[in-house]
């Protein structure tokens, strides 16, 4: 029986073959023929692999800006909120440090170039977490209905634990409540609050809600008579 020549043996396969090549030529002859295009994003910048026992004591930016080119179509296709931006403080040690933002830093896909950033520089300090005890100060802002005025503000309970860096916390004396109006009140009254802890990494970890009462009373003086005019006095 005579034998089939060299180039017809295994024909489908080889059609396969050629058509899997033919396609994928087509494809990226098309990504190279597709017009070329630039975007900017704000997206989201993360914070990875904190240290142990350690703190970011600094304020960080909870996004940054991105301008990056490629493909139209794949551009098209890009979802913000699913891109960050990552600074990742794997062996990093206690102190203040610049970290630099680079493209390989953005999780876009391969056919997208990142080509700036900005902020391109992140100053990040890193502080041992420590816990502090600390009375509670409430924010009474306004002022009383006429005639009346503060007798005294008294919060329950007193004091909150408080956790942040070492050094942040060394130099707060007290906390402080969201603001609690007294505009045009008149009698004593009490109401709910949050103890804020207004300071980079600062949280509160103990008496975060408490009860503020504030005493109000009238203040017993009589207002002055109006002078009358001198066209008063003629009559």
């Amino acid at each position: 029986m005579a034998q089939r020549p060299a180039l017809l043996r295994n024909l489908g396969l080889k059609l396969l073959a050629l058509g899997i090549a033919l396609l994928v030529w087509f494809v990226l002859s098309a990504q190279r023929r597709e017009r070329i295009s630039e975007r900017s994003y704000r997206i989201a910048l993360s914070v990875v692999n904190i240290p142990a026992r350690t703190i970011i004591a600094s304020a960080v930016p909870p996004t940054v800006d991105v301008r990056v080119r490629g493909p139209f179509t794949a551009l098209r296709q890009v979802d913000p909120d699913k891109i960050e931006a990552v600074i990742d403080l794997q062996g990093a040690t206690r102190g203040e440090r610049l970290y630099r933002l680079a493209p390989e830093d953005i999780n876009v896909a391969p056919e997208i170039e990142v080509i700036a950033i900005s902020p391109s520089e992140v100053r990040i300090v890193l502080d041992a977490v420590s816990e502090k005890v600390l009375p509670i100060a409430p924010n009474v802002t306004g002022t009383p209905a006429a005639g009346h005025a503060v007798g005294d503000v008294s919060v329950e309970p007193r004091s909150a634990r408080i956790a942040g860096p070492s050094a942040v916390l060394a130099k707060m004396m007290s906390v402080s409540t969201d603001p609690i109006s007294i505009s045009e009140r008149a009698t004593t009254f009490s109401v709910p609050a949050t103890v804020v802890a207004d300071a980079p990494g600062v949280r509160v970890r103990e008496g975060q809600i408490v009860t503020v009462t504030v005493h109000l009373h009238p203040t017993g003086g009589v207002e002055p008579l109006a002078t009358p005019s001198p066209k008063a006095r003629k009559r």
